[in-house]
């Protein structure tokens, strides 16, 4: 195999191994890191493995302990790399294999390309037509936990044979004459590296609940490399049965000895052990017999009866078994620590001892071993909206943490670290509830006691729910809503001026961002917005009006990505469902968070969600939500995304790799930075026509969907929200 290492860390090689750990999918290691967030930046990460590999900088981390239940009870142990580690094996397996397969014996039928257990199955009924009538039925006693590293290597070596060596020279080291069939040898240096990462990953370690747990036998049931190793340990115990009288048929550490006369497998058990023993492993008393195809057994799913063979009812997969309650040993997150890589004797003396020991290793001294604990990021979220002002008639309880309580007719509130608010019941018309906020027994009985509504919602203004009383009647504004839903005068008018604010927004954000830049391009963009409010506002039909807010809507986006001016962001249209660029997908993302606040606060109201002007189709949808989002779009969502993008808030690496339908998200941290914005967003204060004093967004909101309100029960036309500076 000439050049054996520069095939292994050749680019090519390598992105193949990617390919093959993200089809095999599987879970984060160790430290948390997925394949979807390896993909993000996946050339810098793939060139930086090879380089680590190629200077002998690579380290792999411990093993991630998870228990899988079995269909019959307990718990199955897996020992699963990180995604970076998970590569480096894959990697190297592309090499080894074409020089391991061709020594393995035909009586194996795990872990090999174009060999199944349903071939197994069909072996040993070939063999039972020509007369095999006695079986040996044999398991080993926790085959991956007892594989010896030592022998294991030295086997791995054995079959690794140095290119120089001759044949005399192969002969004198022990190497078995199977190899001999080889056309090829790889290089001493190749050979020594292979051991090296082969014994890294054997020795690195597991994760448990107690700490680092190291143990001196096994290979991980989980890792790539795994399997090849599992049959490079038995590749000599094959040979050994399966040319004799005897016949063998393996699948991993279950197998069958197969003969013609009982005692031939009488004497076989006997043999079998000895064999076994010699490598450190030990026949499962339990779950090995002697018995015959007329007496019934079976193997690998099937039953075997005299001439039948009949297959049992399928287990299901380990990946199906993951997916359907998986434990992990431990939820810590291990990184390489910064420590130099070379260690004082001392320190050297210290981490063999703590090895020998045995004994669960706790996270205090992971430093000495050469990790450390990755502390998860914590966003809070946090609001500066004032929650009561006197006049004002909906207590909006937004502060998390914070205790609401009921004394002589006042509400007193109480946030955390600040004096307590008190508040009369009486100028109290309705409460909002944002998030992990307590409420007495006290204050839900004044509410239900006199109609007073209680909306709760995630922190984020998502609609939980609410809590009102039975006498609580609200039916005659839904009754009007309905009857405006045959009034087109009003749907027509009430649409006309959502879509006419709605560009009056964008057209102020445009004029905003291009205040010093002064595109061309945004130029007349902007004054085509304007065009297409005047021509909105003498729409004659709904379908019109739609017509103009989508050519002005298509405008504006392109405009909107001419004024991004962070390099590593582009954005030409809108796209959703998915968002398939980080843009589409901050867009996606803030106007979802807009329109559950907007949902909330009709309900809040009210109002039935599901009754709009503008927006309408046959498939029942909240359309007034929708219709009031509308003009909020602008002011709120993407003034916020563009200021994000271009301060560098974010970057490409923040979101994640496409998915199967090419969809684009944040990452969970970033997405917990990107609510963090867009809650400042909210409760950023600006003036409103409505009331004398400055009033947060989300007060904004809710002072529209009163606009709306008012419109509906009155005479007055509904006038849009418009930001004027």
């Amino acid at each position: 195999m000439a050049n054996a290492i520069a095939q292994f860390l050749s680019a090519d090689n390598v992105a193949l191994a990617w390919g093959k750990v993200a089809t095999n999918q599987g879970c984060a290691g160790v430290d948390g890191e997925t394949l979807a967030q390896f993909a993000q930046d996946l050339e810098r990460r793939l060139a930086l493995l090879r380089r680590q590999v190629a200077q002998g900088t690579y380290r792999p981390l411990p093993l991630r302990q998870i228990f899988i239940p079995k269909r019959g009870g307990g718990w199955r142990e897996l020992q699963v790399p990180t995604v970076r580690d998970r590569i480096v094996q894959q990697a190297l397996l592309n090499v080894l294999h074409p020089v391991f397969e061709p020594q393995f014996e035909g009586c194996s039928f795990a872990y090999r390309p174009g060999r199944s257990h349903k071939m197994a199955v069909e072996r040993i009924a070939a063999y039972q037509r020509r007369g095999y009538r006695w079986v040996l039925d044999a398991d080993i006693v926790s085959y991956f936990n007892h594989i010896s590293h030592e022998r294991l290597l030295a086997e791995v070596a054995e079959r690794l044979p140095i290119q120089a060596a001759g044949r005399e020279q192969q002969a004198e080291h022990g190497y078995p004459t199977r190899v001999n069939r080889l056309k090829t040898w790889p290089s001493a240096e190749f050979v020594a590296l292979a051991l090296h990462l082969i014994e890294q990953w054997l020795s690195v370690g597991v994760l448990t609940s107690e700490g680092l747990c190291f143990p001196q036998r096994g290979i991980p049931q989980g890792a790539v490399i795994s399997p090849i190793l599992a049959n490079v340990y038995l590749d000599d115990f094959d040979e050994a049965i399966d040319g004799t009288r005897l016949k063998l048929v393996r699948y991993a550490d279950d197998f069958l000895v197969l003969g013609r006369r009982q005692h031939h497998v009488v004497e076989a058990h006997s043999q079998v052990s000895q064999l076994l023993g010699e490598m450190g492993l030990v026949l499962h008393p339990e779950k090995t017999s002697l018995t015959s195809f007329s007496r019934g057994f079976r193997f690998l799913g099937h039953v075997f009866s005299g001439d039948l063979v009949l297959p049992v009812r399928k287990a299901e997969s380990s990946r199906q078994q993951v997916e359907k309650g998986a434990q992990p040993g431990s939820n810590l997150r291990l990184v390489h620590s910064d420590a130099p890589a070379s260690k004082t004797p001392m320190e050297q003396a210290l981490v063999q001892a703590l090895k020998a020991s045995q004994k669960p290793i706790p996270p205090p001294l992971f430093v000495v071993l050469g990790y450390r604990v990755r502390q998860e990021q914590r966003v809070e979220i946090n609001s500066n909206e004032t929650m009561w002002r006197k006049g004002m008639s909906t207590l909006y309880l937004v502060h998390q943490g914070t205790t609401v309580k009921k004394e002589q007719g006042r509400y007193v509130v109480k946030v955390p670290k600040e004096i307590a608010l008190e508040i009369p019941v009486r100028e109290v018309e309705r409460l909002l509830v944002f998030g992990n906020i307590q409420l007495t027994t006290a204050v839900i009985s004044e509410c239900l006691d006199h109609q007073v509504p209680v909306v709760f919602m995630s922190q984020l203004g998502d609609y939980k729910g609410h809590l009102w009383s039975a006498e609580y009647d609200d039916i005659r504004t839904e009754l009007v809503q309905y009857g405006r839903q045959g009034d087109d005068g009003f749907k027509l008018a009430t649409a006309r001026a959502i879509v006419v604010g709605k560009l009056a927004n964008s057209r102020q954000l445009l004029l905003r961002l291009n205040r010093k830049r002064q595109l061309p391009e945004v130029v007349d963009t902007i004054a085509a917005v304007a065009e297409m409010m005047a021509a909105s506002a003498q729409a004659e039909s709904l379908n019109s009006l739609r017509g103009y807010e989508g050519l002005a809507a298509a405008r504006y986006f392109r405009a909107l990505g001419a004024l991004i001016v962070n390099p590593a962001f582009t954005f030409a249209e809108r796209n959703r469902r998915p968002p398939k660029d980080p843009v589409n997908s901050l867009l996606s993302f803030g106007y979802t968070l807009l329109f559950n606040n907007v949902l909330s606060l009709l309900l809040a109201e009210g109002l039935n969600p599901y009754l709009g002007n503008l927006h309408g189709s046959e498939k029942k949808q909240t359309f007034l939500a929708f219709d009031l989002v509308e003009e909020f779009r602008s002011p709120v969502v993407d003034s916020l995304v563009i200021r994000l993008i271009n301060q560098k808030f974010f970057r490409p690496t923040d979101f994640t790799w496409p998915n199967e339908a090419g969809g684009i998200y944040l990452n969970d941290t970033s997405r917990r930075l990107f609510l963090q914005q867009f809650e400042k967003r909210l409760s950023l204060e600006l003036s409103h026509p409505a009331v004398q004093t400055p009033v947060s967004y989300r007060r904004a909101i809710q002072l529209q969907v009163q606009r709306y309100k008012q419109a509906l029960m009155g005479d007055a036309p509904y006038e849009a929200f418009r930001k004027v500076n």
